[in-house]
């Protein structure tokens, strides 16, 4: 018997996610919409979780599994260092929601898109970039969502490894700036948050 078609949207598709290394530390950026077929619901939805006082992750995807997903895996990172008395390091992070993504993949699979950044002492920023098919590949750069399609040339073009901190906001607008001009869906707000090796902040916008 033939299955029914699947109309969903791919993961991430409405939702935007982007971040990148820069000299000494790692950022993220978010859109802010709720939304769910034609109706948005808030836009001011922070889509960034803290993991813990040095990583954060960005999720992207099915409303429901964007709670549940990050919130178990922020529990089980909170668990480790309890029973350890030491964090996991960025990529031992990585590693770990990858590991849980794929055994869930044929069993209960979330639809949810990710990216971590973290800030480990010794080693300096990270970035790494989950998908919902459980892959993990560790880059300089990257995003989720058809927000992605209208960035990525931009930080082809504009990302450098010593990018200063005023540097790096000044590519989040500009990847902004040409969503909010070539992309169909309206995103008026982001979230931004930076972790460093003082640990993570969230970063306010100058020109909205």
């Amino acid at each position: 018997r033939q299955a029914a078609p699947d109309w969903r949207a791919p993961m991430a598709g409405m939702d935007f996610l982007i971040g990148f290394t820069g000299k000494d530390y790692a950022i993220l950026a978010a859109d802010a919409n709720a939304a769910r077929s034609i109706m948005v619901y808030s836009q001011a939805l922070d889509k960034i979780r803290e993991l813990d006082s040095h990583k954060l992750l960005a999720v992207a995807g099915d409303a429901a599994d964007c709670i549940q997903e990050p919130e178990y895996i922020q529990k089980n990172v909170t668990l480790y260092a309890m029973r350890n008395g030491v964090q996991l390091t960025t990529h031992a992070a990585a590693n770990y929601i990858r590991g849980e993504k794929s055994y869930n993949l044929r069993r209960a699979m979330s639809q949810v898109d990710m990216l971590l950044v973290g800030y480990d002492e010794g080693v300096g920023p990270s970035f790494y970039f989950l998908d919902y098919l459980a892959s993990m590949q560790k880059l300089d750069y990257g995003s989720h969502g058809y927000g992605g399609f209208f960035c990525n040339s931009l930080l082809d073009t504009h990302w450098r490894a010593d990018l200063s901190e005023e540097e790096g906001l000044a590519l989040l607008e500009r990847c902004f700036a040409e969503i909010q001009k070539r992309f169909m869906i309206s995103m008026p707000n982001f979230t931004i948050k930076i972790v460093d090796k003082d640990g993570v902040r969230v970063v306010e916008r100058k020109n909205k």
